[in-house]
């Protein structure tokens, strides 16, 4: 995979993890494995002992859940800014980070609610109706919230269901910014905001096969009719002479059709993350982009061109589903070709110093039996230690509720890893992988692609007292 020379030098620059701005609003601690806390209480403020047991992580993040049945789903993200407040007083050196979403208009969210409101209300006289995406005969909406939620629009006045941000109406976008973005970027009890369904901006989603028709020459299938690119060479071969082949066709110009909801979601992204640097905080963007076409996409997103945006602010990426073994899903030459070739993309933020969270969803040894053991995360947390570069967090858990994080005793063994005593391995540098710390050395050996084995060699380990690393 190959990144322009001008994106390597542009993000050299950079003096801090994830930009240049003024640096992390919070210190990064190498002496501790980075694993991280991401859940949620949907009935009950976090108990004491349950606050105790967040104090263990290396960051917090409070989930779209929490307390969402306590406040009857309305405002949900007050009562988060008000938890994130007990939590730094018990914590004050733990980053805290609040949930929104960033391609979805939620409407547990406060802000979100008047313009969702009104369009639910009239959805054609609705001055905000193209703020969202919409289909012929009805809004582009999704009740992923209610589903994940156990519960319904008519249980929750409609405050479970989202619709989806129109990220190329200039208004939609001015609208999120100010209120969305604005009253957590001014929020004194974060650090921070994680932003789901980044991708959800400019992918054009359609749920229950709602297509698309409010974005010009955008379809779900891709950019249609692109413009034609001045009158082509003329046919200088002479009269009677054949006619020339029809050169092949130009790719749209940029902001035009599809790419206008690409490039309105990096405006959205750049604008939050300044924003939100101003204040002292940084974004974290779920699933924004990938710096090679996975197949069958019609509308894609070059990471290069939101890094680039981004140069010279504080801001991260988060992944949802690493895992070791299909680490290399979609990579050039991998016996699977569907996937996002998560460790190149990984080893190129790394290079490039984008801060990360990755999480890994945990899997019982019996898939069938939820009581069964857990999984050794072991693979996982050597997979994100290759890739490891300051503010990058690990997440491992089997969902986003308090009870499916758990401490495992790995983390305190890999916190005794240290710094990296080697670069990041190069893109492609494989199959196996090795990187050496100054207490452990990590390995994943991609041999057989389609199952990439993660390993780390400790210096405490039996093993390596007679031969070292």
């Amino acid at each position: 995979m190959m990144v322009p020379a001008t994106l390597l030098i542009t993000v050299a620059l950079r003096s801090g993890g994830g930009g240049g701005g003024g640096g992390f609003p919070f210190a990064y601690d190498w002496s501790k494995f980075p694993t991280a806390w991401f859940a949620a209480n949907a009935t009950d403020w976090e108990s004491e002992s349950q606050l105790a047991e967040i104090g263990k992580y290396s960051m917090a993040i409070l989930g779209w859940q929490h307390l969402a049945a306590a406040t009857q789903w309305e405002a949900i993200v007050y009562t988060q800014i008000e938890q994130a407040a007990i939590i730094k007083k018990a914590h004050p050196h733990l980053p805290v980070f609040v949930y929104s979403g960033f391609g979805f208009a939620a409407g547990f969210n406060n802000g979100t609610w008047p313009a969702l409101e009104s369009v639910l209300k009239d959805r054609e006289a609705s001055p905000y109706r193209d703020f969202f995406l919409q289909g012929k005969d009805k809004t582009v909406a999704t009740q992923t919230y209610c589903q994940q939620g156990h519960t319904s629009t008519g249980a929750t006045g409609d405050h479970c269901l989202s619709y989806v941000w129109n990220m190329a109406n200039a208004s939609a976008r001015d609208y999120f910014v100010e209120h969305v973005v604005s009253p957590l970027a001014t929020s004194p009890s974060i650090d921070g905001v994680f932003y789901d369904g980044f991708n959800w901006g400019y992918i054009l989603p359609a749920p229950w096969g709602t297509q698309t028709v409010n974005v010009p020459n955008c379809t779900n299938s891709g950019t249609i009719n692109p413009p034609p690119l001045g009158n082509g060479n003329p046919d200088h071969r002479g009269e009677g002479a054949p006619p020339s082949p029809p050169p092949p066709p130009a790719p749209p110009p940029p902001g035009f059709g599809c790419d206008a909801l690409v490039e309105g979601s990096i405006e959205v992204a750049v604008r939050t993350a300044e924003l939100l640097n101003k204040h002292g905080k940084v974004p974290m963007y779920s699933n924004p982009a990938s710096f090679a076409k996975p197949p069958k996409t019609p509308i894609w997103m070059n990471e290069s061109r939101l890094v680039s945006a981004l140069a010279g602010a504080e801001w991260m990426v988060n992944y949802e589903f690493m895992r070791a073994e299909s680490i290399m899903n979609g990579c050039p030459g991998a016996s699977v070709t569907t996937g996002e070739c998560i460790l190149n993309n990984m080893l190129t933020e790394s290079k490039l110093g984008v801060a990360a969270g990755v999480h890994t969803y945990l899997q019982h040894l019996n898939q069938s039996d939820p009581k069964s053991p857990l999984e050794s995360q072991l693979p996982h947390m050597a997979a994100f230690l290759l890739a490891r570069q300051e503010h990058w967090y690990y997440f491992g858990s089997t969902g986003w509720w308090d009870n499916d994080y758990s401490w495992d005793s790995l983390f305190d063994k890999a916190s005794t890893c240290g710094k990296p005593t080697e670069p990041v391995p190069a893109v492609g540098s494989g199959p196996v992988y090795t990187r050496a710390f100054e207490h452990c050395k990590v390995l994943l050996d991609c041999t057989n692609s389609s199952f990439c084995k993660g390993d780390i060699k400790f210096a405490t380990d039996e093993s390596n007292e007679k031969g070292g690393l």
